[in-house]
């Protein structure tokens, strides 16, 4: 089997995972604008936040922590590169925001 078939039976399956899980009643839709982390001895605290409000925690250990790390910044590399357009971190607005504001 060629990699560009393993590669394409892959993104199939995602594909079918993630549907699947839109479609699940059970499975919790979280959506969120915000996030504060903080790191323990064996994992990392995400609190997520939607307008400034906590709406949930998400504890992950240092491995998955970092692999989701990797992972996010190759998906908003491909959106960067798909659409030319750089996108901007939250930093990034405040930091413009005051400026402006000076």
């Amino acid at each position: 089997m060629t990699e560009a078939i393993k590669k394409a039976e892959a993104i199939k399956k995602l594909e079918k995972e993630l549907k699947s899980a839109l479609k699940d009643p059970e499975i919790q839709k979280i959506y969120a604008n915000g996030f504060s982390n903080a790191m323990g001895i064996g994992d990392i605290m995400i609190l997520l936040k939607n307008s400034g409000k906590p709406i949930a925690v998400l504890n992950l250990s240092y491995t998955v922590a970092k692999t989701l790390s990797m992972k996010l910044g190759a998906l908003i590399s491909q959106l960067e590169d798909a659409t030319g357009n750089a996108i901007m971190t939250t930093d990034d607005i405040k930091k413009s925001l005051s400026k402006r504001r000076e």
